[in-house]
C-alpha cells in the first residue's frame, strides 16, 4: 500500500503522482508533491499540436499536428520519426503493451493503427459519423470511442464492434479512462461528475461531495484531473478530495497520466518487446504477466484478483455452450463447427471424430502438399499430420500414426516482431532471458505449438509454409516481410520459401537448413540414405549410423549400438520404415515418398520404385504434365490449384475479357479493348496499336487505311479526316477550292487562314513553307521569348520546363535546388555523390573536385554521424538522404519527404497518398492507372460531341473517330447530354426550340423537347432529371423536368432572374448542388449559387473581360472558361480562388469549353480547330479537328463525366420539380428542393404543388373602390399588363380610404376614411357596397384611423389614431371603447390579431426632425401583447418603417413588409429565426400572406404592379395597373373559422370580451367599472368641481386635468390637452392628446380644448365670424368649407396627405433608396432594369359578367370546425426559407 499522497506504479513501487499535459507547441510533466508542484518541460515544437500520448516503456513522445501529420519524439535521445497513417491523423493513442499507435482521422471518421516499427498501417474501423474521441484500453486489449452518443468498442487487432452505453448529449468537454479502475468518468450537464463501469456497464453519480469543474482530463485511480479556467485540478477519489489546483494557462489540449520516469540520454529499450507477450495478460497495477489459461480458473494469481473478474457462471441463454474457461459463451450453433470461438478452444474439444460423409463429387480438392482430410471436408498440410495436434475435423490427420515422443523437450518457439527462434527448454536450459523488465515467465502452454509462428499483436498462429508465400496471413502482414528475392553472394543458395539463403555447401549435405527442406531436394542419390530421421528431413548414409555422434534429434542413429561403435562402426541391416498416412513406402522398403510424388517423372525412391507402372502416354481427354508422367483429367486443368509438380497444368489458362482483352509485354500486362487501336501506346511493345489495320468498321463509316473509322459521308469532301489522309485518295470528282488553296496532288483544300499557321495540313508540308514571319505581338499573359520569335504563356516560365526554342523562359530562374541525395554544382547542375571526389571532374566548372576532397572528407574523425550517407565533397563532407527523404535543420538527421504536398497536383493525375521515402498514386473508380505509375486513364474512350458549322460532330479523343450525328441550318453555340438516357440536346436558333437526338449508332431517334425558346445556353442535371437554360434578354435561368418526351411552357419554371447582367454561360455541378454561370455585361464576373438559386456568391470577379463558356472539373473540384476578348483559357477554385490564366499563342479566338480526366478541350471559331492541352499546364497541345466551319458547341461525352449519385429527389417525391440544392454541411450531397410551375403554390408540406383554392381572393383598397380578385384568375397568365379577371366596388360615402378589414360572418367591410376620421361598416351584396344603418362604428374629429383589426369572434374592433397612438379596442355592437395598450412612440401603423391563441401585434413609429421610422433618427418597433393588453413586449426592433402586418396560420411567426428597407421579414413570436425576402425593383407599399403565398405591392412611374412567390422561387410579377392602391388584403373560406373562450354569449361578458392564450378576461368601456370578473356598471358622478379618469378609478380636481402631471392610473387626466407651452407637457414622453371616452351610438369627440382653426379648417385655414356664424380662410392651396380640398387636377388630395402623413413620409425615403439603387444597377448592368415599365394602359373594365362570386355565406362553413385560421396564410422567402407554419 502507498501513502495518501503516493501512487503505485505497474513495476510495483510507490512515487508521487505525475501527470503530462500538452499546449499547441509544448509538453509538460506535473508531479504533485503533496502540497507542492514540479513542472518539468519535456518538449517543444513549432508544430501546432492536436494530440500527444507518450509510450513509457519505449521512450517515445507521438504527437499529431494540425496538417494530420503524425510524428513521434525519442525522450531518451533526440530523434524524431515520421509515423505514416492512411489518412491524416488529428488524435493518437499508444498501446503500451504492443508500443502500437492507434489514431483516429481528422475528419472523424477512420480508426486505424500503425505498428511499432512504423510498417504498413492498417485501418481498423471506418464510423458512419463523427467520432468524438478515442480510448485505448492496453490493459486489456480493447479500443473504445465515442460515435453517435455511445460507447463502442472493439478488440485492438480489429473485429466486431459492440455498443458499450449510450452517453447522450450531457457530456461537458473531455472523458478520461481509469485503466487500473476499468471505468470512464466525464462531467454531466447538471449532474456533475459521472463514471461508468466497464465491470459492471452501469453508470452512476458521484453525489453532491464532488463538484469538479470543466474537463475531466485523466484519471488513475486513487487520482483523477480535471481542467477548468486555465487551471489543472488534481482529486483524490477516495475521499472526494481536492488536493491542489495548478494554474497552467489556456490551451491545454490533454492529459495523460505517467506510467514511469524517463532519463534522458538512456536509449529506450527495444521497441518490438511488450512488456507482456500476446497473448499472456499484465495484472493491472503490477508487472505481473499470467497466461491467457490462468484466467478465470478459479485460483487468483494477480494480486488484485483481476483474472477472476467478469467471470461467466452461467449463460443467458440456456441453449448457449459456456467455455470451460468461464470467460464467455458461444450460441450452441457454433460449438464444433471446426473454429474456435471460446478462447481456451473447448467449443472444439470432445466433438464427433466421424464426420457426416461426404460425396466425393462435393469432396475439397487440396493442393500440393496437403491431405484430404477422410470426411472430404478439408485438408490439412502434411507437415501436420501426426503432429498430436487434430486439425481435421474429423480427426484423420492423426489416426494410423507412430507413438511421437511427449518428453519436455518439445521446442517451444517465443515470437517477436524481427525474427522468430525456437528453444528447447530443459532442465540444465535456462528460459530465454527477458528483453525488458516485464518479461513473463516462459508459459506453460505455448500460444503456438512448433512449428507452427504466432503472428505479432495477437493470438493468431500461422504454418511455416504460410511465411513468405506472397499471401497476407498475419494482420499486420509480418508473415510477408523479410523475405529474401536475392542472394547476396550468388553462389548461395535460396530457399524456395524466399525466408533465407544458405551456403552451397549445405545444400545436400543430409541436413535440411530451409525452412522448408528445399536445399535437401533433388540430391544425388550416392550415397545412398539408409536413414531418414526428423521427420524425413534428415538422410544418413551408413557411415553416419553408430559413429559416435548423435546425427537425428531422437537419437534413432545411435540406438541399439554396440559399446565400441565409436571406434568401430558397423553396419547395420535397414530398418524398415513405416509410412504415415499420405506417403507410399519404396519397395526397397527403406524410403517414403508423397503420393503427389509418384508418377510425376522424377524417380524420389532410390530404388526408382515410384515410377513404375507409370503410363508413359495419356489417354484420350487427359493433360499430361509438361514434366513427368502424370495425366490429369481435363477439369483438374486451370482451376486454380496445381497438381502438376511443374505447375503446367495451371499456365497459359488465360481468356480473354472485357477489361483484360490483350496481353503484351511478354504477358506482363494486360490492357482493357478499349485501349486497342486508341492511338495511344499503351504496352511498351506497341503491340496495342500494331494490329489496327484489321479493324472492322461499321456500315456506314469509311475505315481510313490506318484503320481509323470516319463516316461515310466525310468521304472525299475536300478535307482531310483520316489522320493519313486516305479519305481524300482515290476522289473521282475535283476538289471544289482555287489552286492556290488546294494541296499539291491532293484533293484537299485549305482556308487561307490555314496557310502558315504553325500547322501542317497537307501532308507534304507545303502549306507551311514559303512563309514570312509576322512581328512578333505577346498577349497580356503571355511571356516573349528572348529570340523574339515565340510567346510562351505566363505561367511557364521558370516551371522548370523548357519551352522556349532558345530556352530563355528557364534562365534567370534562380538557382535551382537538387534533391538531398545529389550534389549540386557551382554551375548549378546536379550530380550522383559517387561521381564527387573520385578524381574526375564531372561538373562542368569542375566544382565536384578540389583539395577538400582529400584534406577532409567522410572518412574523417570529424565527419558528422549522418543518418543515411555521408557525401564527400571539396568543400568538407555532408550528409545526404536517400531518395524521398529530406534534410532536417541539424544537417544529420533525414525525415520523409512529404512529395505530395510539395508538388501539389504536379506528381498525379488524380489522388497522390505519401507514403515513408516515397509516394503512391491512385485513381478515382472508374479509371485505370497507366505503366507509368502517375496517369490515369478511363477504359472508355472519352468522344467529344461538336457542333461544326451546322453539323453536329462524334469525335473519338483517341481513335479520332468521326460521325456525324445530325444536321440543321443554322449553328449550334450550345449543346449537352444525357448519358444515363443516350441523348444529345441542343439549342435550335433556327426553331427557337430544344431538340434533342439518340446517342446510340444503331437508333436514328430525334424530336422536340421544348418549343418557344429563346436561349444562349443550356446544361443537364443527369443527378435530378431536369434540364437547365439561360435567357439572356430576360436575365433569367429556367429550368424544366426531363421526365417527358415533350414539355409545355407551364412545365418550366424560373430558377433565377434578379440582377443577372447579360448572362452568357451555364454550368451544374449536380454532385454538389451547385451551378455557375457567368455575366458579359459592364462587370463580367462569374457566379455561383445552389441549382435552386439559393446562396448565391461572386466567384470570380478579376481577370475577365468576355467569359464565353464555362465547364467544372468536378475530379479537381475547379472550374475553366475562355475569354474571347482576352484569348485565354482560366480557371480557378470552386470558391475563386488559386486563380490560373493560360494565353497560348494557337488560342485566337476561344468559345466552347470542356474538361475531362487530364485534359482541358476548347473549341476556336477563328483558327477553326477544336484543341486539346494538359489541364494543369497547358502544355502537350494536340489539334484533334480540324475542318472549314467554325467550331461551337463542344462537350465531352463519358460516363465518367457524369457519375452516377444518389440523386435526394427519389427521397423525396415531389409532385411536379425537384431542383437540388447545395447540401447542409461540408462534403455533403446535394439535397433536394420541391418548386411549381407557375399557376401551382407549393403547400406546406413542402413537396405538393396545387393550384389556389378557388375561395381565396385579394382586395386592393383604393381611395374610393375596393377591387376584388380571386387567386384562380391567376390561371389567365401572368405579367399582364391590365387588370385579370376581377370585381369593382365603389364605396358610397367615403371619400379617401385608407384601411379596410373584412367580417366573413357579416358580410361587411370595415373602412376607416381618413378625410372623415371615421370607420364605417359596408354591407356587401351582389349589388356592390352599401352603408350599413345606424351610422359609423367608430366617429374621430380632426384626427384619423392609422392602424385597424378585426376579432372576427367578437367583432371587436382594435384600431389607433393619428393623435391617440396607443391601441384601443371598440365593441362594434356595443360601442364601448376601452384604451388597451399604451404606445411610447408617436404613431402605431399596423395591427395584427390572432384569435386562436389570443395574440395581438403591432408597429410603432418615433418621428425625428419630422420624419418617420428610425433611417430618419428616430425608431421603428414591433411589439406583441395578449388580445387583452397584458404581457405587452418588444419583439423586433431592427426594421426601417414595418407595417402590413400578417399572422402565420398557427400564429407562431409574424409577417410584415418593411417599406424602408423594401423587404418582406419574418420573426417567430418568441423573436427568434428572423429572415427576410427581397422584394426587388420599385417602392414597396403594401403586404398580405395567404395559401403559402407572399403577395405584395410595388409603386414605380405611377405603375402599381402585384407581385407574388411561395418565398423560395424567384418573383413573378402577376399584373400591372396605372391606379393607386394603398392597401392590399386576402381572405378564404377558411380564414375566419373556429371559436374561442369568447364566441360562446360574448363568453358572459356585459361589454368587453377579450381573449389571450388562456381563455378571455372581461374589460368595461370607458364609463363603466367592474362590478365582477363579468359585468360592468356606470361610474358614479363625480362631486361638482371633480371629474372622473376614463377607467372610473378615481376623481380628480378639475384643476389636476391637463396640468402636465399625470394623475389617472390610465394616464387621462393628460389626454386632450392643449398647452401653452412645451414645457407644460407631461415629461414621460406619452402623447398629450386623445379623444374622450365614447358614449352609446356612434363615438364623437368634445371640442372644449382644440382651435377653431385645428378643429373646423383642419390646420390649413383661419377661422372667421360673420353674422354669428363661423366660416374658414383657407389657405394657399386649399379649398372647400373646411379647407379640406387641395387645388390640384383630381379629387381632393388634402384628406389623403392628412390621413397616409406616415405612408408619405415613407415613401419619400423608400424613394430615395429605390432611385440610389436603381442608379447603382444603372451603373453596373448598362443602365436596364429587367422588368418592362408599362406606359400605354389599357382602359379598366369596371365589372365583368363572369364575375358572380360574393363574399361567403357563413353556413357554408362547418359548424363543427373548431380550426382557427388567421387571415392571411402562406410560406416563406428566398434568401432564408421562411418558416411555412
Amino acid at each position: 500500500m502507498c501513502s495518501d499522497e503516493k501512487l503505485l506504479l505497474p513495476e510495483g513501487t510507490c512515487d508521487y503522482p505525475r501527470f503530462v499535459y500538452g499546449t499547441s507547441s509544448r509538453v509538460y510533466v506535473l508531479e504533485f508533491r503533496g502540497t507542492e508542484t514540479v513542472k518539468t518541460l519535456m518538449f517543444s515544437t513549432d508544430q501546432d499540436l492536436q494530440s500527444f500520448d507518450i509510450d513509457w516503456y519505449r521512450g517515445w513522445l507521438y504527437w499529431a499536428n494540425s496538417t494530420g501529420h503524425v510524428k513521434r519524439f525519442s525522450l531518451t535521445v533526440d530523434q524524431t520519426e515520421e509515423v505514416p497513417t492512411l489518412q491524416p491523423a488529428c488524435t493518437v493513442r499508444v498501446d503500451q503493451t504492443t508500443g502500437n499507435v492507434f489514431w483516429l482521422s481528422c475528419d472523424q471518421l477512420c480508426i486505424g493503427f500503425t505498428p511499432v516499427f512504423l510498417s504498413k498501417p492498417r485501418e481498423l474501423y471506418q464510423a458512419e459519423s463523427d467520432v468524438r474521441d478515442m480510448f485505448v484500453d492496453w490493459l486489456r486489449g480493447v479500443l473504445y470511442w465515442l460515435e453517435k452518443g455511445h460507447v463502442s468498442t472493439m478488440n485492438l487487432t480489429g473485429g466486431a464492434t459492440t455498443e458499450v452505453m449510450k452517453m447522450g448529449d450531457g457530456v461537458i468537454g473531455s472523458m478520461a479512462l481509469d485503466l487500473r479502475a476499468n471505468s470512464f468518468l466525464w462531467n454531466s450537464q447538471g449532474e456533475g461528475l459521472t463514471s461508468l463501469s466497464l465491470v459492471q456497464g452501469k453508470a452512476h453519480l458521484a453525489g453532491s461531495r464532488w463538484n469538479p469543474l470543466g474537463s475531466i482530463m485523466a484519471a488513475l485511480e486513487p487520482f483523477m484531473v480535471s481542467y477548468s479556467k486555465d487551471n489543472i485540478t488534481l482529486w483524490n477519489r477516495k475521499d472526494a478530495r481536492r488536493v491542489l489546483d495548478v494554474s497552467v494557462g489556456s490551451g491545454v489540449i490533454g492529459v495523460v497520466a505517467s506510467m514511469k520516469k524517463i532519463q534522458k540520454g538512456r536509449p529506450p529499450p527495444p521497441p518490438t518487446t511488450p512488456p507482456c507477450r500476446s497473448p499472456s495478460v499484465m495484472c493491472p497495477g503490477s508487472s505481473l504477466c499470467i497466461s491467457q489459461t490462468q484466467l478465470c480458473d478459479r485460483q487468483r494469481d494477480c494480486p488484485d484478483g483481476y483474472d477472476e473478474d467478469n467471470c461467466v457462471k452461467s449463460c443467458s441463454k440456456k441453449s448457449d455452450f459456456r467455455c470451460k474457461d468461464r470467460r464467455n459463451c458461444v450460441a450452441r450453433i457454433l460449438v464444433c463447427d471446426g473454429r474456435s470461438h471460446c478462447h481456451d478452444g473447448s467449443d472444439e474439444v470432445g466433438c464427433p471424430t466421424i464426420a457426416a460423409p461426404t460425396s466425393k463429387a462435393a469432396a475439397q480438392r487440396c493442393r500440393l502438399g496437403a491431405k484430404q482430410c477422410l470426411d472430404g471436408r478439408g485438408c490439412v498440410l502434411h507437415s501436420h499430420v501426426c503432429d498430436g495436434e487434430r486439425d481435421c475435423q474429423d480427426g484423420s490427420d492423426e489416426q494410423g500414426c507412430e507413438s511421437i515422443n511427449t518428453s519436455p523437450n518439445v521446442p517451444m518457439i517465443y515470437m517477436t516482431t524481427t525474427t522468430p527462434y525456437t528453444q528447447t527448454p530443459s532442465p540444465s536450459t535456462p528460459p530465454p532471458p527477458p528483453q525488458s523488465s516485464y518479461s513473463p515467465p516462459p508459459p506453460t502452454t505455448p500460444p503456438c505449438r512448433s512449428p507452427s509462428v504466432m503472428c505479432p499483436g495477437s493470438s493468431l498462429c500461422i504454418s511455416q509454409t504460410q511465411l513468405c508465400d506472397r499471401q497476407r496471413d498475419c494482420p499486420d502482414g509480418y508473415d510477408e516481410e523479410n523475405c529474401v528475392d536475392a542472394c547476396k553472394d550468388p553462389g548461395d543458395f535460396l530457399c524456395k520459401d524466399r525466408r533465407k539463403c544458405v551456403s552451397r555447401l549445405e545444400v545436400c549435405d543430409g541436413r535440411a537448413h530451409c525452412a522448408d527442406g528445399s536445399d535437401e531436394r533433388e540430391c544425388p542419390s550416392l550415397p545412398p540414405c539408409v536413414l531418414r530421421c526428423d521427420r524425413e528431413e534428415v538422410c544418413l548414409s551408413q557411415k553416419q549410423i553408430c559413429d559416435g555422434k548423435t546425427d537425428c534429434r531422437d537419437g534413432a542413429d545411435e540406438r541399439s549400438c554396440s559399446s565400441n561403435s565409436a571406434a568401430n562402426p558397423r553396419a547395420v541391416a535397414p530398418v524398415p520404415v513405416k509410412c504415415r498416412l499420405g506417403s507410399l513406402l519404396c519397395s526397397d522398403q527403406r524410403q517414403c515418398v508423397l503420393y503427389g510424388h509418384v508418377c510425376d517423372g522424377e524417380a524420389d525412391c532410390r530404388d526408382g520404385s515410384d515410377e513404375l507402372g507409370c503410363a508413359i502416354h495419356c489417354k484420350t481427354g487427359e493433360f499430361q504434365c509438361s514434366h513427368g508422367n502424370r495425366c490429369l483429367p481435363q477439369q483438374q486443368v486451370c482451376d486454380g490449384t496445381p497438381q502438376c509438380r511443374d505447375r503446367s497444368d495451371e499456365q497459359d489458362c488465360w481468356k480473354p475479357s472485357k477489361g483484360c482483352s490483350h496481353r503484351c509485354d511478354n504477358r506482363t500486362r494486360c490492357i482493357p479493348d478499349s485501349f486497342l487501336c486508341d492511338g495511344e501506346r499503351d504496352c511498351l511493345d506497341g503491340s496495342d496499336e500494331g494490329i489496327c489495320a484489321t479493324n472492322q468498321c461499321g456500315a456506314s463509316e469509311f475505315r481510313c487505311s490506318s484503320g481509323q473509322c470516319v463516316s461515310g459521308a466525310l468521304r472525299c469532301d475536300s478535307h482531310a479526316d483520316c489522320r493519313d489522309h486516305s479519305d481524300e485518295a482515290g476522289c473521282a470528282k475535283p476538289p471544289r477550292c482555287p489552286p492556290e488553296l488546294r494541296c499539291p496532288r491532293s484533293h484537299e483544300c485549305l482556308l487561307k487562314d490555314w496557310l502558315c499557321d504553325g500547322e501542317e495540313d497537307c501532308l507534304d508540308g507545303s502549306d507551311e513553307k514559303n512563309c514570312k514571319a509576322a512581328p512578333l505581338k505577346c498577349g497580356q499573359y503571355q511571356w516573349a521569348c528572348a529570340s523574339r520569335q515565340q510567346c510562351v504563356p505566363a505561367s511557364w516560365r521558370c516551371d522548370g520546363g523548357m519551352d522556349c526554342h532558345d530556352g530563355s523562359d528557364e534562365k534567370g530562374c534562380g538557382r535551382p535546388k537538387c534533391a538531398s541525395q545529389l550534389f549540386q554544382c557551382s554551375s548549378e547542375e546536379c550530380v550522383d555523390p559517387s561521381l564527387v571526389c573520385n578524381q574526375i571532374t564531372n561538373c562542368p566548372d569542375g566544382s565536384d573536385e578540389g583539395p577538400g576532397c582529400v584534406l577532409q572528407n567522410c572518412t574523417s574523425p570529424a565527419a558528422p554521424p549522418c543518418e543515411h550517407s555521408c557525401i564527400s565533397t571539396p568543400h568538407g563532407p555532408r550528409c545526404g538522404c536517400a531518395s524521398g527523404f529530406q534534410l532536417r535543420p541539424s544537417g544529420v538527421f533525414c525525415e520523409d519527404a512529404d512529395e505530395c504536398s510539395l508538388q501539389q497536383g504536379a506528381l498525379c493525375s488524380h489522388t497522390c497518398l505519401n507514403t515513408r521515402g516515397s509516394y503512391l498514386c491512385q485513381c478515382h473508380p472508374g479509371y485505370l492507372l497507366e505503366l507509368d505509375g502517375h496517369t490515369c486513364k478511363s477504359p472508355v474512350e472519352p468522344v467529344l460531341l461538336a457542333c461544326v458549322t451546322s453539323e453536329l460532330l462524334l469525335l473519338g479523343v483517341r481513335s479520332a473517330s468521326l460521325r456525324v450525328l445530325t444536321s440543321s441550318s443554322r449553328p449550334v453555340f450550345s449543346l449537352d447530354y444525357h448519358w444515363g438516357r443516350q441523348r444529345a440536346y441542343w439549342l435550335s436558333l433556327e426553331q427557337e426550340s430544344i431538340l434533342w437526338a439518340s446517342l446510340d449508332p444503331h437508333s436514328p431517334a430525334r424530336g422536340t423537347l421544348l418549343k418557344g425558346v429563346k436561349s444562349d445556353c443550356l446544361v443537364v442535371d443527369w443527378v435530378g432529371e431536369n434540364l437547365y437554360w439561360l435567357d439572356g434578354e430576360e436575365g433569367q435561368v429556367l429550368a424544366a423536368h426531363l421526365g417527358r418526351d415533350l414539355l409545355r411552357p407551364q412545365d418550366c419554371i424560373v430558377v433565377l432572374d434578379e440582377d443577372l447582367d447579360q448572362p452568357r454561360s451555364l454550368v451544374l455541378l449536380p454532385q454538389k448542388g451547385m451551378m455557375f454561370w457567368s455575366e458579359i455585361g459592364s462587370e463580367p464576373q462569374i457566379e455561383r449559387s445552389g441549382m435552386d438559386g439559393s446562396e448565391r456568391v461572386v466567384v470570380v470577379s478579376r481577370g475577365l473581360s468576355w467569359p464565353v463558356s464555362l465547364a467544372v472539373d468536378h475530379l479537381a473540384h475547379r472550374i475553366y472558361w475562355t475569354d474571347e476578348k482576352l484569348r485565354c483559357l482560366g480557371s480557378a477554385g470552386l470558391d475563386g480562388e488559386d486563380l490560373k490564366l493560360l494565353q497560348l499563342s494557337e488560342t485566337s479566338s476561344p468559345f466552347a469549353v470542356s474538361v475531362f480526366n487530364d485534359r482541358v478541350y476548347w473549341s476556336d471559331t477563328k483558327r477553326r480547330t477544336i484543341q486539346t492541352a494538359h489541364k494543369r499546364t497547358g502544355k502537350n497541345r494536340r489539334v484533334l479537328l480540324k475542318r472549314p466551319g467554325q467550331p461551337f458547341g463542344l462537350k465531352v461525352v463519358h460516363p465518367q463525366a457524369q457519375v452516377n449519385v444518389s440523386s435526394p429527389c427519389g427521397r423525396v417525391k415531389c409532385s411536379h420539380l425537384c431542383l437540388l440544392a447545395p447540401g447542409g454541411a461540408p462534403g455533403s450531397g446535394p439535397r433536394a428542393v420541391c418548386r411549381c410551375p407557375a399557376g401551382l403554390l407549393l403547400s406546406e408540406d413542402g413537396v405538393t404543388c396545387a393550384p389556389p383554392v378557388d375561395s381565396t381572393f385579394l382586395l386592393l383598397l383604393s381611395p374610393t373602390t375596393i377591387t376584388q380578385i380571386f387567386l384562380r384568375s391567376m390561371r389567365g397568365g401572368l405579367g399582364l399588363k391590365q387588370w385579370p379577371d376581377h370585381r369593382v366596388l365603389p364605396m358610397p360615402g367615403v371619400n379617401e380610404a385608407s384601411t379596410l378589414d373584412v367580417s366573413l360572418r357579416e358580410r361587411g367591410v370595415y373602412l376607416a376614411d381618413s378625410a372623415q376620421g371615421s370607420v364605417v361598416l359596408m354591407a356587401l351584396s351582389k349589388a356592390g357596397l352599401a352603408p350599413a344603418p345606424g351610422g359609423p362604428v367608430l366617429a374621430l374629429q380632426d384626427e384619423y384611423v392609422t392602424a385597424l383589426a378585426l376579432d372576427w369572434v367578437t367583432l371587436n374592433l382594435y384600431w389607433s389614431s393619428s393623435r391617440q397612438p396607443h391601441v384601443h379596442v371598440t365593441a362594434t355592437r356595443g360601442r364601448y371603447t376601452r384604451t388597451l395598450v399604451q404606445v411610447s412612440l408617436e404613431e402605431t401603423s399596423a395591427i395584427a390579431l390572432h384569435p386562436a391563441t389570443g395574440r395581438l401585434c403591432f408597429t410603432s413609429l418615433g418621428r425625428g426632425d419630422g420624419k418617420v421610422g428610425e433611417a430618419a433618427g428616430g425608431m421603428a418597433q414591433l411589439q406583441c401583447a395578449n388580445m387583452d393588453g397584458g404581457y405587452e413586449a418588444m419583439l423586433w426592433r431592427k426594421s426601417v418603417t414595418p407595417t402590413s402586418l400578417v399572422f402565420s396560420n398557427k400564429g407562431t411567426h409574424l409577417y410584415w413588409a418593411d417599406l424602408g428597407a423594401g423587404v418582406i421579414g419574418s420573426v417567430a413570436v418568441d423573436g427568434s429565426d428572423y429572415r427576410q425576402y427581397k422584394t426587388g425593383p420599385g417602392i414597396l407599399m403594401s403586404f398580405t400572406r395567404t395559401e403559402n403565398m407572399l403577395l405584395w405591392l410595388t409603386m414605380d412611374n405611377d405603375i402599381t404592379r402585384l407581385w407574388f412567390s411561395d418565398g423560395g422561387q424567384p418573383k413573378k410579377l402577376w399584373f400591372e395597373v396605372q391606379t393607386n392602391v394603398v392597401s392590399l388584403r386576402a381572405y378564404s373560406k377558411t380564414s375566419q373559422r373556429g371559436t374561442n373562450s369568447c364566441s360562446e354569449k360574448n363568453g358572459n361578458c356585459s361589454q368587453l370580451c377579450l381573449a389571450n392564450p388562456w381563455g378571455r378576461r372581461c374589460k368595461c368601456g370607458h364609463g363603466y367599472h367592474p362590478v365582477n370578473d363579468t359585468a360592468c356598471s356606470p361610474t358614479p358622478e363625480c362631486p361638482q368641481g371633480f371629474r372622473a379618469c376614463w377607467d372610473s378609478s378615481n376623481c380628480f380636481p378639475d384643476a389636476r386635468f391637463c396640468d402636465g402631471v399625470f394623475d389617472c392610473p390610465d394616464l387621462s387626466d393628460e389626454q386632450e390637452c392643449s398647452y401653452g407651452n412645451a414645457a407644460a407637457k407631461p415629461k414621460d414622453g406619452n402623447p398629450a392628446s386623445a379623444s374622450p371616452p365614447l358614449e352609446d351610438g356612434a363615438a364623437q369627440v368634445r371640442k372644449n380644448s382644440l382651435s377653431c382653426d385645428q378643429q373646423r379648417c383642419g390646420g390649413h385655414g383661419t377661422c372667421v365670424t360673420a353674422d354669428g356664424v363661423e366660416n374658414c380662410q383657407c389657405m394657399l392651396g386649399y379649398k372647400g368649407a373646411f379647407c379640406q380640398e387641395g387645388e390640384g387636377s383630381g379629387g381632393s388630395k388634402a384628406p389623403l396627405v392628412l390621413g397616409l402623413l406616415t405612408l408619405l413620409a415613407v415613401l419619400v425615403i423608400a424613394g430615395l433608396v429605390f432611385r440610389r439603387r436603381r442608379a447603382m444597377a444603372a451603373d453596373r448592368g448598362g443602365g436596364a432594369e429587367k422588368e418592362t415599365l408599362m406606359t400605354n394602359m389599357e382602359g379598366r373594365a369596371v365589372y365583368f359578367e363572369s364575375f358572380t362570386n360574393d363574399l361567403y355565406d357563413p353556413s357554408d362553413s362547418d359548424p363543427d370546425d373548431k380550426v382557427l385560421v388567421s387571415s392571411a396564410d402562406g410560406v416563406s422567402h428566398q434568401e432564408e426559407p421562411l418558416p411555412a407554419s
